[in-house]
């Protein structure tokens, strides 16, 4: 066997076992012999990007294609790096790039489903991106997917909370919940009675995101008497994430696992009671879950819009204007209600102080998926100027969407950072709330900023229902 042989055959070992640093050491070796190689470029490119090193996953991927442009694969690893690290745009590009050679590429479809739903704020779009790959059993379960979550942002006449719940239920026992097998799970017991309570919590969000401001107060008073042991799925580093990191007992890191796996480690891990924080952000960790790894689970904030349709949650919790008991026909998870509020707001340290002076003018702060078709219509009934804010905003498609419902009657501010986006928010009085999918997170930043929040419309799913408390 030949030097190369023998490094190629451990590095690929390594890549699938997603040994990441192992796996680069060896790559890196392999292309010092054979430099003009697009297939270790390749997998250099794809082992840089599970590590998290976009920068360089983008130059590798660059250098396959500049030697075999006809590798969708390098393609594909470069369109989601670039995602990775901001750049939309040359992302979509990247994967129009492979559509042009190989029309029905189904990574390539899904990779600009994704964007147009949740870069963009076209979940048409997603949705007609994805109609291809209903046909492609390997894609159904994400081309389901992918039209279900569109639905919760536009929907017509005939799409209502008991469809939307019925269609959720339904895609979970297709697709969600995994086989039980008693043999992956260890025997792994807490060794004493007198040990720490050892409470999981699972994420692809450790970061800033909602689920930092709506719960790490809860985690903090909940490490004071119990072991957190985070399962971080999520890729995204930040101040947040430290934080979360400075309460936990332990943090593991699972993000490329499969749901059996990651059952496997959740169940060794000797777990009491398990918080599901990625809902439906994460269907993987959903289908981990569904085997019942922790005696105890339930389903809290992060993808939280509906129910997950499985039944292998002890509680969803909420309260009575998020999720009433009346309302418990759209759960499979038993409702628990929080008196008072389901989630407490915990300010950054760069919330500004509210403004002495504000503008008339009425703010949307949203991400533009939630500016729906119907809500454009609502919003073209009310005479004067909006003020669009969000980052995503900057996308002209974004922009020529709103325009051509509303004309030259709106203002587009695109901040670059949380902070510029909450001083923009705290220069207005009044933000008007979106539907069908409301104001979450940015209402508890509106109310916190004192804004008056205009809610003209309650619904029935969990994120109909996220200003239901401000009517």
């Amino acid at each position: 066997m030949s030097q190369i042989t023998k490094i190629l055959l451990e590095a690929r070992a390594a890549r699938d076992a997603a040994k990441w640093p192992q796996a680069l050491e060896l790559y890196t070796k392999a292309s010092f012999l054979q430099p003009q190689s697009w297939d270790i470029a390749h997998n250099r490119a794809l082992c840089f990007f599970g590590a998290g090193h976009y920068l360089e996953a983008i130059d590798d991927a660059k250098k396959a294609l500049s030697l075999n442009p006809a590798l969708w694969q390098s393609g594909v690893v470069l369109g989601k790096s670039q995602a990775a690290i901001g750049l939309m745009a040359e992302a979509d590009l990247s994967y129009e790039l492979v559509l042009r050679s190989d029309p029905d590429n189904p990574v390539a479809l899904l990779g600009r489903a994704n964007l147009a739903l949740n870069q963009f704020g076209d979940p048409s779009a997603a949705s007609d991106l994805v109609e291809p790959l209903f046909a492609n059993e390997d894609y159904r379960m994400d081309a389901e997917l992918t039209q279900l979550m569109a639905n919760l942002y536009e929907r017509d006449s005939s799409t209502n909370a008991t469809t939307m719940s019925a269609r959720a239920k339904v895609f979970a026992r297709r697709h969600l919940q995994l086989r039980h097998d008693a043999g992956i799970f260890s025997t792994a017991t807490r060794k004493s009675t007198t040990q720490r309570p050892r409470v999981g919590l699972l994420s692809n969000a450790f970061c800033v995101s909602p689920v930092y401001f709506l719960t790490i107060s809860g985690w903090d008073h909940v490490a004071n008497g119990c072991d957190l042991v985070i399962f971080n799925r999520g890729h995204t580093r930040d101040w947040a994430t430290d934080a979360f990191k400075n309460i936990s007992s332990e943090w593991l890191e699972v993000q490329h696992m499969p749901g059996t796996q990651l059952a496997k480690v959740i169940a060794d891990s000797a777990i009491d009671v398990l918080y599901d924080l990625g809902g439906w952000m994460d269907p993987v960790g959903l289908q981990a879950l569904s085997l019942n790894p922790a005696p105890q689970q339930f389903k809290w904030v992060g993808g939280q819009s509906l129910t997950t349709g499985l039944d292998c949650f002890k509680g969803w919790i909420g309260d009575e204007m998020q999720s009433p008991k009346k309302l418990q026909s759209l759960y499979s998870e038993p409702l628990i209600c929080v008196p008072g509020a389901y989630a407490s707001y915990t300010p950054p340290s760069y919330l500004p102080k509210v403004a002495a002076v504000k503008s008339k003018t009425p703010c949307i702060f949203s991400n533009p998926a939630k500016i729906s078709t119907e809500f454009l219509h609502y919003l073209k009934s009310i005479p004067g100027k909006k003020v669009f804010i969000h980052k995503q905003f900057r996308f002209k498609r974004v922009q020529e969407r709103i325009r051509s419902a509303l004309g030259v009657e709106c203002e587009f501010i695109c901040p670059s950072s949380h902070e510029d986006a909450l001083k923009a928010l705290n220069a207005h009085a009044v933000m008007i709330d979106t539907f069908p999918y409301t104001s979450g997170l940015t209402a508890y930043e509106a109310s916190a900023l004192g804004l008056e929040i205009k809610v003209t419309r309650v619904g029935s799913l969990f994120s109909e229902r996220h200003t239901a408390r401000y009517v």
